[in-house]
């Protein structure tokens, strides 16, 4: 009897077309999905960075405008000794019952800059001893960009001039001296 050949690695036929083909084809599915996944996660980062990113240009603009309220005080420093400027000053033009048309008219164009916030909304509050001490609480909707940094931010139930419960708040105190 004859031995019959042996089959090494080196002599083996090659594997068929059509197993090489199949094999291939759920290499590159595998690679879509995997490659998909990875896009939409970048695309949810991103999102939720600008979310946070916008909160951020929202508490600059609250910190420019209470710095604006507070010089446009010091300048009528007369009025603000007597509390003229005290109480909670809405976007929507909306002024503090103790407000002169004055000091109204003083802070009208800072009024539509406050707009520029959601739901903007300041808090104004004087010391009636010198030295006149002036507390400038700036709030505005920020449960846009809170939600993109926890899943559990909620919308506050009153969203005008509440701190806290999804509102973003900046706080200036500083001194308004009389003039003279």
């Amino acid at each position: 009897m004859i031995p019959l050949p042996t089959r090494t690695a080196r002599n083996a036929p090659p594997p068929s077309r059509l197993h090489a083909r199949g094999l291939t084809l759920i290499e590159v599915l595998v690679t879509m999905v995997l490659l998909g996944v990875g896009l939409l996660g970048l695309a949810g980062l991103q999102l939720r960075g600008m979310q946070v990113n916008q909160g951020s240009t929202f508490r600059s603009q609250a910190a420019i405008l209470a710095e604006d309220l507070a010089d446009r005080m010091r300048a009528d420093a007369a009025t603000a000794a007597v509390q003229g400027y005290d109480g909670q000053w809405l976007a929507s033009g909306q002024v503090p019952a103790g407000a002169s048309p004055a000091t109204t008219a003083l802070v009208a164009d800072w009024m539509i800059r406050l707009g520029s916030l959601p739901a903007g909304c300041v808090n104004v509050g004087t010391t009636t001893v010198p030295p006149l001490t002036t507390s400038i609480t700036v709030t505005w909707d920020d449960t846009r960009a809170m939600r993109a940094a926890s899943t559990t931010a909620t919308a506050p139930a009153n969203p005008a001039c509440v701190v806290g419960q999804g509102n973003g708040s900046y706080v200036l105190t500083t001194d308004v001296q009389p003039n003279g």
